[in-house]
């Protein structure tokens, strides 16, 4: 029976990226990997609307994540995290390593960051020097208003500000030169539709300059030693990186950037509405109430009626592969990831499939798909 992977990563990948990954391998100290590196540059800076190179790591995204705070943090210094997540904690918590330390404002679950909390928070701390945001939160489908957060804190006093964009980078709009982002960390497996093993990053100009006054404790994720492997038609890494995966990266980029990102994005947004739609005329709740801050690559859906868990199982039996609830939400949730590019017969496949998964104990209408169908055909 074939199954279909809708957890929000590992996702699914389109055959084409499957097929590229399989390349035979080059030298990564060749003009060949060098050529690759820089086509994949070009692809990143036209999907993230960036005038400088973006750093590729062997990693996970947490593996990124980690290197934006060893880069941009020492024992002592002071960071602010805005939270409304499990992977909004994560983040601090890997800054915590670092032996900084935090100021936290968190936000209920299921609900997003609020701009003019956040501003309040860093004009009563101008001690701060970094700002820690997600810009997707995976654990409850919400997406945050990363643009309009940095736009409320007036920038005479606006610290580093770091973001993650690991299940976000793909799937929506992001772009951080633009909106005043000093670091922002992503990888391959989510919005990327690559296999897992890529981190990316990109760091403004305002960072590069905090940065190289700083000294990295990691050798592996220092970035001064990747920025130094930027020579002028010869692009590398400063060691060995999964040759494989820049193959599948760039076809993936190739993908989303085929029409243009924009259409793209409205696919996403599009098909997150359309199934939204579909678990409520099946019962089911979002969430996140508020639909404007919904995620176009995750839903996460919640049922006072059923026993979620036994509907991932059941869901899982007819080959829908999706996650549960985290933390505190841990089998109250089914996460359902759409960052691939599926269409209505997905859709509507997905949507009987989690009626069948009730064992038939809820009562609906003969015309259940007629709601999410209308959404998807006005696009």
């Amino acid at each position: 029976m074939k199954k279909y992977l809708l957890t929000p990563g590992p996702v699914e990948i389109p055959e084409e990226v499957r097929l590229a990954s399989q390349r035979p391998l080059i030298g990564h100290r060749t003009s060949n990997f060098s050529d690759l590196f820089i086509s994949i540059q070009t692809k990143l800076s036209q999907l993230l609307e960036v005038d400088s190179p973006s750093i590729i790591l062997p990693s996970s995204g947490t593996g990124a994540l980690e290197c934006l705070a060893v880069n941009f943090l020492s024992k002592n210094d002071t960071f602010i995290s805005a939270s409304c997540g499990i992977f909004g904690d994560r983040f601090r918590t890997i800054a915590e390593k670092t032996g900084a330390k935090g100021i936290y404002i968190d936000f209920e679950l299921g609900t997003h960051i609020q701009p003019e909390i956040v501003r309040d928070t860093v004009i009563n701390h101008p001690e701060c020097k970094v700002l820690l945001l997600t810009q997707n939160e995976t654990s409850t489908g919400v997406i945050n208003p990363i643009k309009e957060i940095i736009e409320a804190i007036p920038s005479s006093i606006r610290p580093i500000i770091l973001v993650d964009g690991v299940s976000s980078i793909g799937t929506m709009e992001s772009y951080p030169q633009k909106w005043g982002i000093d670091g922002i960390a992503t990888a391959s497996q989510k919005g990327l539709m690559c296999p897992p093993g890529l981190g990316i990053l990109w760091i403004s100009n305002k960072g590069w300059n905090y940065t190289n006054e700083r000294e990295c404790p990691s050798y592996y994720f220092d970035l001064k030693l990747h920025r130094k492997e930027f020579k002028e038609n010869n692009y590398a890494n400063p060691y060995t990186p999964p040759v494989t995966l820049y193959f599948a990266l760039e076809k993936a980029l190739d993908i989303i950037l085929s029409n243009s990102k924009e259409t793209w994005f409205k696919s996403h947004r599009t098909y997150s509405k359309a199934l939204a739609a579909g678990v409520e005329e099946l019962g089911f709740k979002l969430l996140t109430s508020h639909v404007k801050y919904r995620s176009p690559g995750v839903t996460a859906i919640k049922s006072d009626k059923f026993e979620m868990n036994l509907i991932k199982d059941n869901l899982s039996k007819l080959g829908i592969i999706t996650a549960g609830g985290q933390g505190t939400l841990k089998d109250k949730l089914i996460r359902i990831a759409h960052y691939d590019d599926k269409s209505w017969p997905e859709l509507s496949m997905i949507l009987s499939c989690l009626y069948a998964a009730t064992n038939n104990q809820i009562e609906i209408k003969s015309n259940f798909l007629a709601k999410p169908l209308e959404i998807f055909m006005e696009g």
